[in-house]
């Protein structure tokens, strides 16, 4: 029995991936609109299957480079995850918002 309190390597990527979602989902949560800053959507994670496990949706009020960038890191580590443990998966394709709007200052997303 191993009680040195180590995680696995698995594990330790896992934890990465799921830092970056949290910090993606802060500063989308962190954005407002208004008539200034337009709002988005934007898909994130990367399902074994293939496509996006969610789309959330953000505004031009954050730095979207930045943003975008996180994203894109996030999602190609997860790639890789999924690889290189052999994830499973449902193959349910996160269908994209059909639009997206501002309300009380925060972007929401439309599915209907």
């Amino acid at each position: 029995c191993d009680d040195s309190g180590d995680i696995s390597p698995q594990e330790a990527d896992k934890e990465v991936i799921d830092n970056l979602t949290i910090e993606i989902k802060k500063l989308a949560n962190q954005s407002v609109c208004s008539p200034e800053f337009d709002c988005y959507s934007v898909g994130i994670g990367a399902k074994p299957c293939g496509g996006f496990w969610e789309y959330i949706v953000y505004s031009s009020s954050i730095d979207v480079i930045a943003f975008l960038s996180k994203i894109e890191t996030m999602n190609e580590l997860e790639e890789q995850y999924n690889k290189k443990y052999s994830v499973p998966s449902d193959c349910f394709m996160a269908a994209p918002p059909k639009s997206v709007t501002c309300e009380d200052g925060k972007c929401s997303a439309i599915f209907d």
